[in-house]
């Protein structure tokens, strides 16, 4: 029996997705009936002390294996004297890091953490296919990553009907009406702007008397750093709103701002809806939990092919999926916004609601925490290569956010070869 030290944060992200994905991996873990738990809290408002004594405490339970969980605190505040304390000890467990989208956030701390890992068995657990083409530009050959989709708890997201009328009672729905939902923060790199005015466009071209757009998630003010644009707080909540006001009142009507909501009813607002719409071209968009867990509530989709989201591309039933074609323009992302169009016009006529225990089946199979922890087990049953630091490229990129104020544009603020060195991967002509 391996011992696995699970360490995350018992004080919740504020990011609702990050939260499920914590509790929903430690589930995974939690089937393996030959591993033994022990979870450690490690958070952003320990101070150094606790931090040294946490470290302690987690090198003298002789873990075989230390898992990260979380993303934030970063962990290397907590490895570093976690390591130098192993040492002591003369002890060399292995470390798995499950690698949320913010690593390229963080490349001094990655940087740091992995000059001391060296020597140590590493394994790097990323969530979709784009993702780990992504993480492996950093690695040495020898160390590629390994993809776990982040887990949808089954019991929580699956296909009910009986839930739909219900829903859409509240919404103030007729049979027939075709109800689009967006989950998730209303931020610009979710292209909220995007939608509002291509939800306008579809109903002046059709005349169609039966489209809703409801819009679920609170506001940031991320913006898009790595393109040198930063927001105030409510800047971007106060453009779309500003676009809302100018559509015509007949279009207004059909758009609904929900506000955020407690998880617990999202599972009703899949069973109501009839596509899910996600045109994120969120640099740190690695999965997508909201996509997911719709998915897995047989809810068909219209996302962009960026990023994670391509991971959700079902091919064995035609229509579930429509993928936006993205790419990196000259000064931002682009969306294919003519084929975001044509996919709205095609989805008015294909409700797919009776492909939608079908949807939820094959997307289940793929990203619920059974097959989560059937990939864990199977990554326990290998021995990785000790660890001989991040590679070349890594050192470059370091270097280059260490030492430019904004490393990813142009003087002209055009989006520059570093950028497009990295982020490459999210695209599909990768």
């Amino acid at each position: 029996m391996q011992k696995i030290a699970c360490i995350f944060s018992f004080k919740m992200s504020s990011w609702v997705s990050c939260q499920k994905i914590v509790f929903n991996l430690l589930k995974a873990y939690q089937l393996n009936p030959d591993l033994e738990l022990l979870n450690f809290n490690y958070s952003i408002d320990q101070y150094d002390q606790e931090i040294y004594q946490l470290a302690q405490k987690i090198a003298q339970s002789k873990p075989d294996v230390i898992s990260i969980l979380d993303h934030k605190p970063h962990p290397a505040r907590l490895l570093i004297p976690l390591i130098i304390e192993l040492k002591r000890l003369g002890r060399k467990p292995r470390f798995i890091f499950h690698i949320f989208g913010d690593f390229t956030l963080n490349y001094n701390h990655w940087g740091e953490l992995g000059k001391q890992l060296e020597g140590f068995e590493v394994d790097f657990v990323v969530a979709s296919k784009r993702q780990k083409h992504l993480i492996d530009k950093f690695l040495q050959p020898e160390h590629e990553s390994v993809v776990c989709p982040f887990p949808v708890d089954k019991k929580e997201f699956f296909y009910a009907p009986e839930l739909r009328e219900k829903q859409r009672e509240l919404w103030g729905l007729k049979k027939d009406d075709i109800a689009y939902v967006f989950c998730g923060r209303l931020s610009r790199q979710k292209r909220i702007h995007t939608l509002l005015k291509a939800f306008s466009e579809l109903l002046e071209s059709t005349q169609s008397p039966k489209a809703h757009l409801f819009i679920y998630g609170n506001p940031d003010n991320v913006g898009d750093q790595f393109l040198g644009i930063w927001e105030v707080e409510g800047e971007y909540f106060r453009k779309i709103n500003r676009i809302y006001k100018s559509l015509p009142l007949s279009v207004q009507e059909r758009i609904h701002f929900m506000g955020g909501v407690p998880n617990a009813e999202l599972k009703a607002v899949y069973q109501g809806a009839d596509w899910l719409i996600n045109l994120s071209v969120h640099n740190d968009e690695d999965y997508g939990m909201s996509v997911a867990e719709a998915l897995c509530s047989g809810l068909p989709a219209i996302i962009t092919d960026w990023g994670g989201l391509a991971s959700f591309e079902i091919t064995s039933i035609k229509n579930a999926t429509f993928l936006v074609p993205t790419k990196i323009g000259e000064k931002s992302k682009l969306i294919n916004y003519d084929a975001f169009l044509d996919f709205l016009k095609i989805s008015l006529k294909n409700s797919q609601f009776d492909k939608r225990n079908d949807i939820s089946e094959v997307t289940s199979d793929q990203f619920s925490i059974v097959p989560a922890s059937k990939i864990i087990q199977d990554l326990l049953g290998t021995n990785p290569k000790p660890f001989s630091g991040f590679n070349q490229f890594f050192e470059k990129i370091m270097q280059n956010v260490t030492f430019f104020q904004n490393p990813y544009i142009t003087t002209r603020k055009h989006i520059n070869t570093t950028y497009r060195e990295i982020y490459s991967s999210y695209v599909r002509e990768h």
